[in-house]
């Protein structure tokens, strides 16, 4: 019942009871989707030329971007994953827009928003054990559409216990995800509470490394986000790395030298607050066989909870099928490229050099 008065509570409208019902009661079907492996281009538009996008052979539709800037942008606001996959989603759109979810070139829902632009999607299928992209778009009267400027990363575990995690990522690398349900986090007492939960977790203190460089012969540079800090610390065995101010959006630097000797370098990050308390930790293994894949000039990506290749391939190479190239030059560390982990460290190729391994 809590679970009930939470989503109607935080989006509204019968629809979302109804939908939430139906997750919770219907244990009908089998059939699962499995995590995809990257293949639609979410590459950005042209200014004259718009990409097209096919949805699904079901579907018969393709999506287009639009460069108009829309009255009611597209907004994912609630989802919702059960441990065996089934799950619900619901946001705002522009009015009796039309809403399709997909996963790699797999449509799994699609709807149409109410006269107040509210929608929800109850999944056909449930969700597989893995780690999945899900992105969501709107098709609007006018056959404009347009794709949400977050997508969701699901992760669900073998087990039947264990809630999954679901995190919303943005596009931007500076951004930090936001986590809107972890295997940890319980649900609010109330409906009442839970607008003021969802916005503290939202502003959780998190700090995460994502991007080294060789900055020069015997120093690197490390980048990354955090957020509710504003200073960053980083301390190796010999005591400290190197610390710099977080920026207004977030952004960090922290340059120092590391022992090449070492095998490992286990770094520790800290992030303090303005009355000079750590609200944040985190530790990175350094390994320096991979420092090494950087010293050709390649910068090298820290893979985070929520990363996959393409994303990583779209930020850093500007097209998501790029991931292959990522996939190549790190074929020692990557067995399987929908299978990547925390704190790995991948070298991405530079232009030139993606460019020769294609020929």
């Amino acid at each position: 019942m809590r679970s009930i008065l939470y989503i109607l509570f935080a989006v509204g409208g019968v629809l979302v009871a109804i939908a939430l019902s139906m997750v919770l009661l219907d244990d009908e079907g089998d059939q699962q989707v499995n995590p995809q492996s990257p293949s639609i281009e979410l590459s950005k538009p042209a200014a004259d030329k718009a990409e097209t996008l096919d949805a699904s052979e079901d579907s018969g539709t393709s999506l287009r971007p639009t460069d108009a800037t829309p009255a009611a942008p597209l907004m994912i606001d609630l989802a919702r994953v059960k441990p065996d996959g089934a799950a619900v989603f619901a946001g705002t759109a522009a009015p009796n827009a039309k809403i399709r979810i997909f996963e790699g070139d797999i449509l799994l829902g699609e709807t149409i928003a109410n006269a107040n632009g509210e929608w929800v999607i109850v999944l056909e299928k449930s969700l597989a054990a893995g780690q999945h992209l899900i992105s969501v778009a709107m098709e609007r009267s006018d056959g404009t559409t347009e794709m949400a400027d977050r997508s969701l990363a699901i992760e669900i575990y073998q087990d039947t216990e264990t809630k999954p995690l679901v995190a919303l990522l943005p596009e931007t690398a500076t951004e930090v995800p936001v986590l809107i349900q972890s295997p940890d986090a319980a649900m609010p007492e109330t409906a009442e509470a839970a607008p003021a939960k969802l916005q503290a977790n939202s502003q959780i203190a998190a700090l995460a490394p994502s991007a080294i460089v060789w900055r020069d012969a015997s120093r690197i540079l490390i980048s990354g986000t955090a957020r509710g800090g504003v200073r960053v610390a980083v301390n190796d065995a010999k005591g400290q790395f190197g610390e710099a101010l977080v920026l207004a959006d977030g952004a960090w630097q922290v340059a120092g030298g590391l022992d090449m000797d070492i095998a490992v370098n286990h770094l520790r990050f800290a992030l303090f607050d303005d009355a000079n308390q750590i609200i944040a930790r985190y530790d990175l293994p350094v390994k320096a066989r991979d420092l090494a894949k950087g010293q050709d000039g390649s910068p090298l990506v820290v893979v985070n909870k929520g990363d996959m290749l393409w994303r990583i391939a779209y930020h850093q190479l500007g097209e998501g099928v790029k991931y292959v190239d990522i996939v190549r030059r790190n074929k020692q560390d990557i067995v399987d490229p929908d299978l990547i982990f925390p704190k790995q460290i991948f070298a991405v190729p530079q232009s030139s050099t993606a460019a020769s391994d294609k020929n």
